[in-house]
């Protein structure tokens, strides 16, 4: 299977349909959303992004964010999470936001892939017998200008910008 994970896009509609499209042509098995989905402020229609997951529910997982309210959890037609073990072509990958576990303080139980959001700056490396990812912002990039996602599937881990650039790889054995 293929997977696909983005972080942090504050309620930004345009990057979100600009994410489905990229869904779609990378023939993505499953979207992984690592938090800060939705948006408090009222230039992004947070209701325009529940209409989309709800319509690819079965192909979606969202995780919980700081920034997540209560208002936009309910609107869901599914169940999220502020940590889950995902287990992707053999791997256990632990997925979180970030704001409560992080690569320096990892949850119990923690797989060999390690993916979380929160600090908006895209990271990919292995460390210590580990993977870790951060595909960073796709709305708001911080650190560099760089708008990333990550995709897993059964031979590697790939850091790519919105416009398709591999800024890393990770082959998995």
């Amino acid at each position: 299977m293929k997977y696909m994970f983005v972080s942090d896009i504050h309620g930004n509609t345009a990057k979100m349909e600009e994410i489905i499209e990229i869904f779609k042509k990378e023939n993505i098995d499953k979207l992984v959303i690592l938090g800060d989905t939705a948006s408090s402020y009222d230039e992004f229609d947070t209701q325009y992004i529940v209409d989309i997951l709800n319509h690819m529910s079965n192909k979606v997982e969202v995780i919980r964010g700081n920034c997540d309210t209560y208002d936009f959890e309910k609107c869901l037609d599914f169940a999220i999470y502020d940590l889950d073990n995902l287990y992707i072509n053999g791997r256990v990958v632990t997925i979180t936001h970030g704001h409560h576990y992080n690569s320096l303080d990892l949850p119990p139980n923690c797989g060999e892939i390690f993916i979380q959001g929160h600090t908006h700056v895209p990271i990919l490396k292995k460390e210590k017998g580990r993977i870790f990812a951060n595909p960073g912002s796709i709305s708001r990039p911080r650190g560099v200008d760089l708008k990333c996602y990550i995709i897993i599937d059964e031979k590697q881990i790939l850091l790519k910008t919105l416009e398709g650039i591999v800024i890393n790889t990770i082959v998995l054995n």
